[in-house]
């Protein structure tokens, strides 16, 4: 296990940095924010809705918007996809996975993998959605930290659900390459056709931006489907592991 975590390290390293940084880069200036949009509302309203501008003055709506529903909800699948694309297919890739399989047994090579990266990914997501909560605290801000709880919800399970994807390709792939490209296309294409109405559920965007918590609160229906077919490719993933020849 102590392999993986060296393994991990600067990713985790370099996702926290990037994120923390772009946290700060809109967090202390709401003001600033509103009177942007105020400016601008003429030509944009008819995108973002007539009351825009007016709700970014609630910090409730301003934080959460611009932190879950912009900037870290966007990067969400794709944290995901960087901590599990490598997982398997770079031991393949370097021809170490006969060392592994050589030493351990596959079920816990397996187990090792999956347990050092989903805990990862897990506290990542975790610590990256609680930053409204400790910057509203530390600057005195009135906020409604149930919201937090909503939005993590989504943005957990969704990640889930990006990276057993990404781990199974990982499994299925000997380069790391086509592992990365195969996730960050499917990612791609399941987006784009979920702009076509009658095909929205595929596009986990909106689920993981959290649009409709505002309105409808968490949506475990959703929340489940994704969470089932997170488990099922991770279970997929462990038997084509398992029957692999290496």
């Amino acid at each position: 296990m102590k392999k993986e975590i060296l393994d991990i390290r600067l990713k985790v390293i370099i996702i926290f940095a990037l994120m923390i940084g772009l946290f700060f880069t809109f967090a202390p200036f709401q003001n600033f924010t509103v009177s942007m949009f105020s400016e601008e509302l003429p030509s944009l309203e008819k995108y973002l809705g007539d009351n825009f501008a007016e709700n970014l003055k609630d910090w409730n709506f301003y934080i959460t918007s611009q932190w879950f529903g912009k900037n870290f909800g966007q990067f969400v699948p794709i944290i995901s996809i960087i901590l599990a694309f490598s997982l398997f297919s770079r031991e393949y890739e370097r021809g170490t996975i006969e060392f592994l399989v050589a030493r351990l047994p596959r079920r816990k090579i397996f187990i090792n993998k999956l347990l050092v990266s989903l805990i990862t990914l897990i506290i990542i997501i975790f610590t990256l959605s609680i930053l409204p909560s400790i910057y509203s605290i530390i600057t005195a801000k009135d906020f409604n930290h149930s919201l937090v709880f909503k939005f993590m919800v989504h943005v957990l399970i969704g990640g889930f659900f990006w990276y057993s994807i990404t781990l199974l390709f990982s499994v299925l792939f000997n380069t790391q390459i086509k592992s990365l490209f195969t996730s960050a296309i499917l990612l791609t294409i399941t987006t784009t056709l979920g702009f076509i109405k009658p095909l929205g559920f595929m596009n986990t965007y909106k689920y993981i931006l959290g649009s409709e918590l505002f309105t409808n609160g968490v949506n475990w229906i959703y929340s489940i489907i994704l969470l089932l077919i997170g488990s099922f490719c991770i279970y997929f993933a462990y038997y084509i592991f398992e029957k692999k020849e290496i």
